[in-house]
């Protein structure tokens, strides 16, 4: 089984087996954390790596944020993205792991509210590539460092889009850097 379709049925997995406990508790407004999922798409920078693996890459990922409660404050929270891409034999994985610092303009109650967000950690990286340009075959396992900056807006209390800038340092001379727009839903609470 493949990174990705690991990937894919864990976050079915974790949906499906969610949903209900999220649901019951959509009018709890007790402290807790909140779990997100996100999916979106990654548009690499690098013209090396969107020759490779092309233009645009499905991004999932999980952040720990309440929407309803964040506003006037800069706040403190924690994201996990989950990047693949995979073009015949060349095949890749970054996971960016940021703790970052945001801030929710407008009201609790408001029905959408602007936020911005900025985060730097570190990132794991799985990649096996044969670079174009010299026929060599490139594969590793290995962490580095990451940051980030995002803007969005956030629905109601659950939803949140967002377009993202995200950073990852350089291996084997490889940039995995891009921008990534996704959505992310709130499904629970504890």
């Amino acid at each position: 089984m493949t990174i990705r379709r690991t990937l894919e049925l864990s976050f079915c997995i974790l949906a499906i087996g969610v949903s209900a406990m999220a649901s019951a508790r959509e009018g709890d407004t007790g402290k807790g954390t909140n779990i997100g999922i996100r999916s979106g798409v990654y548009f690499p920078t690098n013209s090396e790596i969107r020759d490779i693996f092309g233009s645009d890459i499905i991004v999932v990922g999980l952040s720990f944020d309440d929407f309803s409660k964040q506003a006037d404050n800069w706040k403190i929270k924690a994201d996990f993205d989950f990047i693949t891409g995979k073009d015949g034999s060349n095949k890749f994985f970054a996971m960016p792991v940021t703790a970052s610092i945001g801030q929710v303009y407008g009201k609790p109650g408001d029905s959408s509210r602007p936020f911005v967000r900025f985060g730097a950690g570190t990132a794991y990286f799985d990649y096996s590539i044969t670079r174009p340009s010299n026929s060599t075959r490139y594969s590793s396992k290995r962490f580095g460092f990451s940051a980030d900056a995002e803007v969005g807006v956030i629905v109601g209390n659950k939803l949140r889009l967002s377009a993202k800038y995200v950073w990852l340092s350089k291996v084997d001379d490889f940039d995995f850097s891009g921008l990534q727009l996704t959505v992310t839903y709130n499904i629970l609470k504890f």
